[in-house]
């Protein structure tokens, strides 16, 4: 049976803009956990496998998972119930497929998870999905983050930075259908996050639980 979680509309009409700081190749910054911060995740994940044309009537945004990216984003909520610090947020675009990977994500993990929209998230630029989190994230523990290429992908890059090179390396390669991205950061509130103070844990394409 399909869960249903009221979705929280976010307005994108402010006009601050999220400042996106990158360390290239700086791994010898002292991040946020060893000042004191409460480690929290942030999870990066991708839509699901979606209908390639567009609906009768419909624009990009209507496009459907498929029967595949439904299965793809049950198996990515199973495995994300098994992590330490599991998500106890999702925040996701408007896009009809977007949802949908969330509803299928939910019955994976097994419970329901509180969700809030971002119309910044659908087709964001790095900056905007990074201005999404600081807005919606609050204190949680642990942010799932259901976006669209490329600003997703360009993100999870510049967040990746600092993390296992074997994952950073599939990471640079490719961001695929239910891929998702894993980043851990010491601070108190969302608000305070930062680029340079997330580190890559781990990186996961659909296709290694099929």
């Amino acid at each position: 049976m399909s869960l249903h979680v009221p979705a929280i509309m976010i307005s994108q009409s402010s006009k601050r803009r999220a400042i996106l700081v990158v360390a290239r190749g700086d791994c010898n910054r002292t991040d946020e956990r060893s000042r004191g911060g409460r480690v929290r995740r942030l999870y990066l994940m991708r839509h699901g496998k979606a209908e390639a044309g567009m609906p009768p009537g419909g624009g990009d945004r209507e496009r459907a998972l498929v029967e595949r990216g439904r299965r793809e984003s049950r198996h990515m909520g199973a495995f994300c119930r098994e992590q330490t610090l599991p998500p106890t947020l999702i925040l996701c675009s408007p896009a009809r497929r977007t949802l949908e990977t969330a509803e299928s994500f939910r019955e994976g993990f097994g419970e329901s998870l509180p969700q809030k929209v971002s119309d910044g998230i659908y087709m964001g630029s790095p900056g905007s999905l990074l201005y999404a989190i600081a807005e919606a994230g609050g204190s949680e523990t642990g942010v799932l983050v259901i976006g669209h290429n490329p600003g997703l992908h360009a993100l999870a890059l510049a967040l990746g930075q600092r993390g296992p090179g074997p994952a950073y390396t599939r990471l640079s390669t490719r961001f695929p259908t239910a891929a998702l991205a894993i980043f851990e950061t010491g601070i108190d509130d969302w608000s305070a996050f930062r680029a340079e103070s997330a580190r890559l844990v781990d990186f996961r394409m659909a296709k290694e639980f099929r």
